[in-house]
């Protein structure tokens, strides 16, 4: 009888660490403080929306906003600054393969980078590029990469000895002074400084990832968050996950209401008509699908370039980094 009562306490003692345990992780799940980077470009808007609107507050998501300055993404990403943000596929993925703790659990949309020429220029179209200076902010800034990948999926060389084009590097805001006075026959862009570059400046676009085929269906903007937080904090990053699809969904059907909020409350910088303007050329359909064949192909296509070595087995890297994080729809649309 003693050691039968005995069992009973154990059992008793063991049910109530695992009630407690569970108890813990339910209290440490809603608890966390889920840290959103921000940045004030267009791309970003669904982060700002889904402030604006509640989308937070209604998935239930404890948050706090985090100022991302230019090159500060991937820093933050390692060093747990952030647990997710915005930013281009492209240039993550070398970052990737080097060991970034980092998976891709959503798409956001189409479009956004430009190649430019001024109004009077002999290029026409693309092809027009060969034998040309292209003006990039640096060797690894997404706008100039997509023009790479575009101008070698024409057959162009595009480094390397002998190569089709040269690149001058500057800036990215300086680069409209420097295709308007011809230091450089194009430059690369991303919105809004593309568009403002068009409206002010009279440039012509000649390569678009958001019109031109082959590439206007590819999601070229994506939401990377760190693994240990998709790990650790699974409930927490879908509601983050669910509330950005809903910002995006309102972004895709309301792109002027959306300009105008950004406008008040200086969320994002520009012209609310120009930036009304430029969100009808993208498309918000935040998908988790989509990462796969946009992750896959930018790095099938980093790795033509010679940009990410032929040692990364590619698709080790896309099983590892692609991600389906439990209750996040596959898109709202």
């Amino acid at each position: 009888m003693k050691r039968f009562f005995g069992v009973l306490v154990v059992l008793a003692v063991l049910l109530t660490v695992s009630a407690g345990r569970r108890e813990n992780t339910a209290k440490s799940e809603d608890d966390y403080v889920f840290k959103i980077g921000a940045t004030m470009s267009l791309c970003n808007a669904p982060v700002h929306i889904a402030l604006e609107k509640g989308f937070y507050e209604e998935e239930g998501l404890k948050w706090e906003i985090v100022q991302v300055g230019d090159g500060e993404a991937m820093n933050l990403l390692t060093n747990g600054g952030v647990d997710g943000l915005n930013t281009l596929m492209i240039g993550l993925i070398q970052p990737l393969a080097n060991g970034l703790p980092a998976q891709i659990p959503l798409a956001m949309h189409t479009g956004c980078i430009k190649a430019l020429v001024r109004g009077d220029s002999a290029i026409m179209t693309a092809a027009d590029l060969k034998g040309k200076t292209i003006g990039g902010a640096s060797p690894s800034a997404s706008a100039l990469l997509f023009v790479k990948r575009y101008l070698s999926d024409m057959g162009f060389k595009v480094d390397g000895e002998n190569a089709d084009v040269e690149y001058i590097y500057q800036s990215a805001a300086e680069l409209p002074l420097l295709l308007e006075r011809g230091a450089v026959d194009a430059v690369t862009l991303t919105d809004p400084a593309a568009q403002i570059a068009q409206d002010v400046n009279g440039f012509r676009t000649v390569i678009d990832n958001g019109t031109d085929e082959g590439y206007k269906d590819e999601f070229c903007c994506v939401i990377p968050v760190r693994t240990e937080t998709i790990k650790a904090h699974p409930e927490a990053t879908a509601k983050f996950l669910r509330a950005l699809q809903k910002a995006a969904k309102f972004v895709q059907e309301n792109p002027d209401e959306t300009a105008r909020i950004l406008a008040e409350t200086k969320r994002v910088a520009g012209d609310p008509l120009v930036n009304a303007k430029i969100f009808k050329t993208f498309s918000y359909r935040a998908s988790v699908s989509q990462v796969l064949p946009a992750l896959e192909r930018n790095a099938r296509d980093m790795q033509t370039l010679g940009i990410l070595s032929t040692d990364v087995d590619v698709a080790k890297l896309v099983n590892d980094v692609y991600v389906v994080v439990p209750g996040v729809p596959d898109s709202l649309f």
